[in-house]
Parts: structure tokens; C-alpha cells; sequence
């Protein structure tokens, strides 16, 4: 009943967008397709955006039940051979099998999603800056990680929100968010010249996609603000397309962009991903660090991961430095970056100046 309705509500929102952009619109099974005459001095991007903005930007309700619209969208180009309409579907699909609760978990993170979706669309999300300090003197900040929280009535009232990610990950909806995310980090590094900020994605957005063309094609044409960026990505989510992967990373160094690989060590983290993906920055999961307090072969575990990271990436950040020991372990180990509660309140404003 509700997947009826779900078809439903997105052939009717086709139709209002044809209404409006001139076209035609077609549903075929799991499939959509558009077709628009429009100016040549339109771009690919623009047109996408447009596409994805309208069918999937707003949650299809059915009495009580709710769910967000997952789209992909690519363009078709028409040619004189037959079309196939499965030869530009996406690629990026979630490699993830539901278990017994999947129901109830659906239904929680839906609500998570309205929840996280909600104060974006009210402009009630913002950025802590945390610094990523040099090993060696941690009162220079490498760069600052803006960390996603929701600003609440009270103007000190902040909530971090980093822990919701997951929920928009199993949903498959995420990317919405991580676009959100760099687009506002982006304008923050337009208006702060001397900035240097990261800004997590997860590695179900780690793909070139409509998601990213125009933000692509802006950072093209700001090569400065670029140079600023570091886009983290998460490994809290398995990388279901190494090459996609694989392909983000170079189109983003390309433009400039810093690329981290974030919380190595944690979940789905793996040494092909490590190796495989190209990035300058290898952040390293708080939870080893924290380890090595107690245990002398955690401690050399550590050291052997750093040398190994220090191959595949020009820089080494443990996370998790919270006292003086665990940044002399770190050290010891031969981190070139610290970040953590220890150096939260460090140079805090620098990033704006």
C-alpha cells in the first residue's frame, strides 16, 4: 500500500515539475525518465539538481507511516543506437541486507531523519570548529573539523548531532545531508579568507554523482577556497564501489581539496580502503589511543598502523587526545596530528580570523 503511494506521490511531483520546466516524465518499474528541450547554455547540473530537488527533497506520508524518497539520477545522452534505460541506472546502491527488527529500526530512523532534515530546512544546524593541532606544537592548527550540532531556543543551547549520520546512512538518504554539510562549509570558507576547514562526509557519498556536480563545478571556479577544504571521509559505512571511491578522491585533489580517510580502525575501516583510495590525510579512531593507556602492544600496534599509514598519506592524525599522556603516546608513535578535548579549547577562534 504505502510503495503504491510512494509511486504515486513521485509521479504526481514529476508532473508538477514538468508543469514548470517544460517535459515529459515516464515511470517503467523501478525507473523514472525525464525528457526536456532545453537552452544549451544549461548545464547538466543545473537540470539534475532541479530533478532531485523536487522528487526526493520532502518525506512521501501515508497516515502515520513515513518515508524518504532514495533517487539517483543520471543524464541519458540521446544518440541513434536503441536506449537502454539500465545502461545509465547508478551504480552506487546500498550493499546492506535488513535483519529481523528491520521494521522497527526503519521506523526509529525515519524518525531521526525528519528530526535532522527538519533543522536544516529551519536553518537550526550549525559547526563546532574543533582544531586538528601539529604533533609537534599543538598551538598551530593544522586545519578545524567542523562538527555537525543543532542550536536549540537558547543561543547556547548546541546538541551535536554526529551520532544521527548513521541512521540517514541505513536509510540511504545521507547524501542530502553531506551536500547540506559541504555547501555551508564552503560559504563559511568564502567568508573567512585565512580559514582552513574539514568537514565529514560518509562513504555512501563518496561517489561522483549529481550530488556533487555543481559543488564540483563551484570549487572549479574558486581554486582559494578549495585549497581550504578537506572533505573527511567516514568509515562508519562500508565503501560499496572502491573505484567510485576511488574516483571522488582524484576529482577532489584535482580541485585542490585535501581528502582524509576518518576514523581508521573503527567498523568497516580496512586496509584496502587505506591503500587503495589516494587520500593526503589518515585520521586514526579515538579508541586506539585509549587503548594504549593500559596495554604496551597496543601501543606498538599503534606505531605499526601510523608507519603504515605514513606510506599511503602525507599526514597521520590520531584522534582522542584527551590528557598529556595520550598526546605523548601518540607522538611516541609518530602521529604527525592530534585532535581531541585536550586542544577543544585551543586557539578555538582562530578559524574565523
Amino acid at each position: 500500500m504505502f510503495a503504491t503511494n510512494m509511486r504515486h506521490v513521485l509521479r504526481e511531483r514529476a508532473r508538477e515539475l514538468c508543469r514548470h520546466r517544460p517535459g515529459a516524465a515516464a515511470i517503467s518499474g523501478e525507473h523514472m525518465l525525464f525528457v526536456f528541450d532545453i537552452p544549451q547554455e544549461i548545464q547538466d547540473e543545473s537540470l539534475l539538481d532541479l530533478v532531485m530537488s523536487s522528487l526526493a527533497d520532502r518525506p512521501v506520508r501515508l497516515g502515520s507511516a513515513v518515508a524518504f524518497p532514495v533517487v539517483e539520477a543520471n543524464v541519458a545522452r540521446f544518440e541513434d543506437a536503441p536506449f537502454d534505460i539500465n545502461s545509465v541506472n547508478p551504480t552506487h546502491a546500498r550493499d546492506v541486507q535488513p535483519d529481523d527488527n528491520w521494521q522497527e529500526q526503519f521506523v526509529a530512523d525515519t524518525r531521526v531523519a525528519e528530526y535532522v532534515f527538519k533543522a536544516m530546512d529551519d536553518g537550526q544546524l550549525d559547526f563546532d570548529l574543533e582544531p586538528v593541532c601539529d604533533a609537534n606544537e599543538p598551538a598551530v592548527a593544522l586545519y578545524h573539523e567542523a562538527l555537525l550540532c543543532k542550536t536549540g531556543e537558547i543561543a547556547c543551547e548546541r546538541l551535536r548531532v554526529g551520532s544521527e549520520v548513521r541512521a540517514l546512512e541505513r536509510l540511504g538518504v545521507v547524501r542530502r545531508l553531506d551536500r547540506w554539510v559541504v555547501e555551508s562549509v564552503i560559504r563559511r570558507l568564502t567568508m573567512s579568507p585565512r580559514a582552513r576547514i574539514g568537514c565529514n562526509i560518509s562513504a555512501q557519498s563518496a561517489a561522483i554523482d549529481v550530488h556533487w556536480a555543481s559543488l564540483i563545478a563551484t570549487l572549479a571556479e574558486v581554486p582559494d577556497v578549495a585549497s581550504r577544504l578537506t572533505i573527511e571521509i567516514t568509515e562508519t559505512f562500508p565503501l560499496a564501489n572502491l573505484d567510485a571511491a576511488r574516483e571522488f578522491v582524484s576529482a577532489l585533489r584535482s580541485l585542490g581539496c585535501s581528502v582524509a580517510l576518518d576514523d581508521v580502525g573503527h567498523d568497516f575501516g580496512s586496509l584496502r580502503n587505506l591503500i587503495s583510495l589516494g587520500v593526503d590525510i589518515v585520521k586514526l579512531d579515538r579508541a586506539l589511543v585509549a587503548a594504549c593507556c593500559f596495554d604496551l602492544a597496543a601501543a606498538a600496534r599503534l606505531s605499526q598502523l601510523i608507519d603504515l599509514a605514513k606510506v599511503c598519506a602525507t599526514s597521520v592524525v590520531v584522534e582522542g587526545i584527551e590528557t598529556e599522556d595520550d598526546a605523548s603516546i601518540a607522538r611516541a608513535c609518530g602521529a604527525t596530528g592530534l585532535q581531541g578535548y585536550l586542544y577543544s579549547s585551543l586557539i578555538n577562534g582562530a578559524a574565523n580570523r
